[in-house]
């Protein structure tokens, strides 16, 4: 049985406490540090103010009789040309002695100071040692001066043991905060995961909860109802592609079925030729829109492969007016056609302009109007008509597929919807882009695709 990973709460809680684990410890050590420095460094300026004052006092010719030492703190003055003891006040609890190469007796007895410090005891307690040379009055003494650092570890050894009660505690209430924390912050994203395990392809018009809180889960939940838009869109409109598809199919079958079962039923009566050629008309039409559904779900599965070459735009619309000429159904304008290079795909490029031509021919009143120019790295194509026209707001609509602006009218001409779709798919798949240009009279679109240079 696989082994289910740890969830973003507990992942969340488990970085809190490691963080704050580790800086808790930076914090510690780094305290106890400069407690220890603090108090020393203050017992070691004690202690040498203290040789000082002695010093001071001393100069004036007599050995003092009487000092008043701090707390902890001990006062001796030593002849320099023996170490002799001259004089001693105050008095340390537990009697310990600096450590010199020259192994001085121990306190009170007469001690050698190698200079001032910090130095260890015999009895494993470090000493503070300040140290003063006067050369003046009785003689040159040194004035030592030394103070037990137990007042230092003492407090400092107590604020190591709170620390090491206190460490834990913290990081416990830090974890259990941190869990809660995430609990509530992650909870509108379990409110988006059981709303979208909740949601099936028949209700894809529900929605997630948006927190508005404006941080990242808020545009998490905004994102994923943009999607489910997206999804709800592209559902209704496959749904529409089916029903359209179904229906566009339908309608050449039914047309070559019922030829066929006329005919049958009154053979002798029946015009085979006239059959014939309907129902090879109509699987004609079949068999094109068959083509166009094939070649859209290409697209739509990003496997409309283009073998790219050059090609002259210029020749493709010449080869389309002329054959609008011979069908002589309206009148050909190429006045405004000029010669552009493009490189793409010269079968998918023909077919393009053919279903622009087609659809301008079907609506247009009496004349198709072309033009192809060059503009820097752009090529454009326009294939005008004066019929009808498109309302501006069908004009984005109508390159769906099965789109119509007008569905009677695309019944009466006899198209299906897919042939401004086509177009869309081929330039886009080059590159390009088309739209329906505003235009006084009829419609006119446009196409723009690069010229490859």
């Amino acid at each position: 049985m696989a082994r289910r990973p740890a969830g973003v709460r507990l992942r969340l809680t488990l970085v809190s406490l490691v963080v704050v684990g580790i800086s808790l410890m930076i914090i510690g050590v780094s305290l106890v540090f400069f407690v220890h420095q603090t108090l020393s460094s203050d017992a070691l300026s004690t202690i040498t103010r203290q040789a000082d004052t002695t010093a001071v006092l001393m100069r004036e010719g007599y050995v003092p009789t009487n000092l008043t030492t701090a707390p902890g703190t001990v006062i001796q003055i030593l002849t320099t040309k023996d170490s002799s003891l001259v004089a001693h006040f105050g008095a340390i609890a537990e009697p310990t002695r600096p450590v010199s190469n020259a192994q001085p007796p121990p306190y009170p007895e007469v001690v050698q100071v190698p200079a001032s410090g910090v130095f260890g005891g015999s009895d494993g307690t470090d000493l503070a040692v300040g140290t003063k040379v006067l050369e003046r009055g009785v003689g040159t003494v040194n004035i030592f001066s030394a103070a037990s650092l137990e007042q230092v570890t003492g407090p400092t050894r107590v604020l190591e043991l709170s620390l090491i009660v206190a460490l834990p505690l913290v990081l416990l209430l830090t974890g259990l905060i941190a869990y809660l924390l995430a609990g509530f912050a992650l909870r509108p994203v379990e409110a988006i995961r059981a709303e979208v395990a909740d949601i099936s392809s028949k209700d894809l018009n529900r929605r997630v909860p948006v927190p508005n809180s404006g941080d990242e889960i808020d545009r998490l939940a905004n994102t994923m109802n943009e999607m489910l838009e997206r999804l709800e869109h592209s559902t209704e409109d496959q749904r529409r592609f089916i029903s359209d598809a179904s229906h566009e199919l339908k309608s050449p079958l039914a047309s070559m079925l019922t030829q066929v079962e006329v005919a049958r039923a009154h053979p002798s009566s029946a015009d085979w030729n006239k059959v014939s050629a309907i129902v090879l008309d109509e699987g004609n039409r079949l068999h094109h829109m068959v083509d166009d559904l094939l070649l859209l779900a290409r697209s739509d599965e990003r496997q409309l492969n283009l073998d790219l070459t050059d090609v002259d735009l210029d020749e493709l619309v010449f080869a389309e007016a002329d054959r609008l000429k011979v069908a002589g159904t309206v009148q050909v304008e190429i006045a405004g056609v000029s010669a552009a290079r493009i490189t793409g795909d010269r079968e998918m490029l023909r077919r393009m302009v053919r279903n622009l031509v087609d659809n301008a021919a079907r609506y247009a009143d009496s004349t198709v109007h072309f033009e192809v120019r060059i503009a820097g790295p752009t090529a454009t194509l326009v294939v005008a008509d004066d019929g009808p026209g498109v309302p501006e707001d069908k004009r984005e609509e109508i390159f769906s597929r099965f789109a119509r602006a007008d569905k009677s009218r695309f019944r009466r001409t006899g198209g299906t919807g897919l042939g401004l779709s086509i177009v869309h798919e081929i330039v886009t798949a080059h590159g390009g882009r088309v739209y329906v240009a505003p235009s006084v009279v009829g419609a006119r679109f446009v196409v723009e695709l690069p010229t490859g240079d």
